[in-house]
C-alpha cells in the first residue's frame, strides 16, 4: 500500500472541490494507494522521471510516484482546457 501525501497546491484545489467529486476523488485515491499501476487512468507524463497523471472524466491529478519510498504525492489537480496543461504544470513534478 502506498501512502498518499498532497502538496499545498493540490490541497486548496481539492477543497474547492464540492462534496460529491471529493467522494468521487476518495475513491479513485484509494484506487491508486493499491497499486497505481493498474488504474486504468494512470499515465506517464513525457519529459518527467517521477511524474504521472490520473484521469477522472475531465479532471486531471497529477502525481509524482516514488516506488522506492512507496509514496505518492498529489501534486495538482486541474480541469483540464487545452494540451498546454500538462506542459505549464510540469514544473511541479521537479
Amino acid at each position: 500500500m502506498f501512502q498518499v501525501l498532497f502538496s499545498s497546491r493540490a490541497e486548496r484545489e481539492f477543497d474547492k472541490l464540492s462534496a460529491a467529486l471529493k467522494q468521487e476523488f476518495y475513491i479513485e485515491f484509494k484506487k491508486l494507494s493499491e497499486n497505481p499501476f493498474l488504474h486504468p487512468q494512470v499515465r506517464k507524463i513525457e519529459g518527467t522521471k517521477f511524474g504521472y497523471r490520473l484521469r477522472l472524466g475531465r479532471w486531471r491529478i497529477l502525481f509524482a510516484f516514488f516506488q522506492k519510498e512507496k509514496r505518492i504525492e498529489i501534486v495538482d489537480i486541474f480541469l483540464k482546457k487545452g494540451r498546454g496543461d500538462y506542459r505549464k504544470r510540469k514544473h511541479l513534478l521537479g
